[in-house]
């Protein structure tokens, strides 16, 4: 008997993109699905989530469905790779996009945003947005719980499905990750070991920037602490999450994982 043609469903590539109901996410769900892969679109709010699901079929990528999920949940985490293992039963690419500056806009909403940055070139219109930001010590345990915790709940639960599946797993974070902004050289070095880099001591170390954080104790102890976006600054070890996480010396030839990207996000007033 002639074999056919017609490709095996379960050969299908299957993404999840962490919020993706808009933005950067968004754009990455339409253009995983415009290259044939079911993408599990999550976000915390159902109705911003499904209207980008209904946005996207309504440009022809029906293999793009919506899953409500805070990352911020392990639970919710939980469910999420229970759903993905009996719906499809393999997982390729996880992106952790899902994430807040930890800054609040104070912004006079009598005047539309659009107008206030009219004609402003980029470095203007950031310069604009950091002096009409404020932050707080409640933003900055937000920004660690989303960004940093939520990362570490997603991909701790996934990670079995993508390394059955030599998956990729990529986060989106920004240059405000970089470890330049650390003024620290001993806290910059502890952060760059990855090889001895535990999640137990990322856990410990997120937990001491907040208590530094609420205490005034920020440049001290090595934290960033010059100008703005200081928790944001402080989620390096987002992009550490990975590599703490996985067996690695066993694993990573097994594992195609991207742990970072250049991705900017956007200023608090757009957030995923």
């Amino acid at each position: 008997m002639e074999r056919s043609s017609c490709p095996d469903p379960s050969d299908k590539r299957v993404a999840v993109v962490t919020g993706g109901n808009k933005g950067i996410g968004r754009e990455v769900c339409r253009q995983l699905a415009s290259s044939g892969v079911t993408v599990i679109l999550t976000a915390r709010d159902e109705k911003r989530g499904s209207e980008a699901v209904e946005t996207l079929h309504g440009l022809g990528l029906p293999d793009v469905q919506f899953y409500r999920l805070d990352v911020s949940d392990p639970a919710g985490a939980a469910h999420l790779a229970e759903f993905v293992k009996e719906k499809f039963g393999r997982l390729d690419i996880l992106i952790n996009n899902a994430g807040v500056i930890g800054a609040t806009a104070e912004i006079d909403t009598t005047t539309p945003i659009q107008e206030a940055l009219e004609g402003k070139s980029a470095m203007e219109r950031l310069q604009w947005l950091l002096q009409h930001s404020t932050e707080s010590y409640e933003e900055a345990e937000e920004c660690l719980k989303i960004n940093y915790f939520g990362t570490k709940y997603v991909t701790q639960a996934l990670l079995p499905l993508l390394l059955s599946s030599n998956g990729r797993l990529i986060n989106v974070s920004s240059n405000y990750g970089l470890l330049r902004y650390f003024s620290g050289e001993d806290l910059k070095r502890e952060l760059n070991d990855i090889d001895n880099l535990t999640v137990e001591r990322l856990d410990e170390m997120s937990e001491l920037f907040l208590k530094d954080y609420k205490n005034d104790q920020l440049k001290p102890h090595g934290w960033p602490a010059e100008s703005e976006y200081l928790a944001y600054k402080a989620n390096t070890p987002r992009r550490r999450v990975p590599a703490a996480s996985l067996p690695w010396r066993c694993c990573r030839k097994e594992a195609q994982l991207v742990c970072s990207s250049s991705a900017e996000k956007k200023h608090p007033s757009c957030n995923t």
